[in-house]
């Protein structure tokens, strides 16, 4: 099977999976534009009702497709910056599961925002983590406590003390990478780690005992990140409007 056929049969596949047997609507909707200041954006569910404090855009864009920031090209220049307080309610009284909800949220989008998107597979630079020549420095977790972890950022300082899968820590750096990371380690089951680093060419890492991301990856973990290029998912944007208050 070569690049191209491959290519075609993902794409085909998740555009199969972007049709919802039957998209519903949220029965109420209310949007209001955020007042100042803005503090952090939050969303939360209640039974029937979701609400979203201070959203952007490109949060419900997130939200309603199952995608990660990086995987949405194309927005209007306001979709990072207006922030919206919404209310949506769902009909009847059983709460719907994720993937109803996300086709009601698609809709909402297409009727209030006006969106016009389409999916298709990119070939972009991402970070594939790998293991290094010299083998991971990963622990196996304590069964006892629960997978998960912490993330603490002070400034340019990031620290991951966490236990789970790889792609775990992949998703993790890749919010601070500046592109994709798959995981590719080929590491099965949980390890438990702690990273400390700063964020890629900081003025702190040329400045501190703390390394850089990479720097720590390789000294902390015994993993690294390497340059390559690959298809990705991406939702293409063909056009939004601010939605109308109400």
């Amino acid at each position: 099977m070569n690049a191209s056929t491959l290519i075609t049969g993902l794409l085909t596949a998740f555009l199969a999976a972007a049709q919802p047997a039957s998209v519903t609507a949220f029965e109420v909707v209310s949007i209001k534009p955020h007042p100042e200041p803005i503090y952090v954006s939050s969303s939360s569910t209640s039974g029937m009702t979701t609400r979203w404090i201070a959203g952007t855009l490109m949060d419900l864009l997130v939200d309603a497709y199952d995608l990660k920031y990086y995987q949405i090209s194309g927005t209007p220049n306001w979709a990072e910056s207006a922030r919206f307080d919404i209310v949506a309610k769902a009909e009847g009284d059983t709460p719907p599961d994720p993937e109803h909800y996300r086709a009601m949220l698609r809709a909402l989008l297409t009727d209030r925002f006006q969106l016009k998107a389409h999916r298709e597979l990119k070939e972009i630079p991402v970070y594939a983590l790998v293991v290094g020549k010299n083998g991971h420095k990963l622990s196996p977790p304590d069964m006892n406590s629960r997978q998960g972890g912490t993330i603490v950022s002070a400034g340019t300082v990031h620290t991951y003390t966490a236990h789970g899968v790889m792609q775990r820590l992949a998703d993790q750096l890749s919010n601070t990478a500046g592109r994709p990371v798959l995981d590719k380690t080929g590491l099965a089951g949980e390890f438990a780690y702690d990273l400390k680093f700063t964020l890629p060419d900081s003025v702190t890492s040329a400045n501190s005992d703390i390394p850089s991301m990479f720097t720590a990856l390789q000294e902390q973990l015994g993993l690294r990140l390497e340059p390559q290029s690959a298809p990705v998912e991406v939702l293409v944007i063909e056009s939004a409007q601010k939605p109308s208050e109400n």
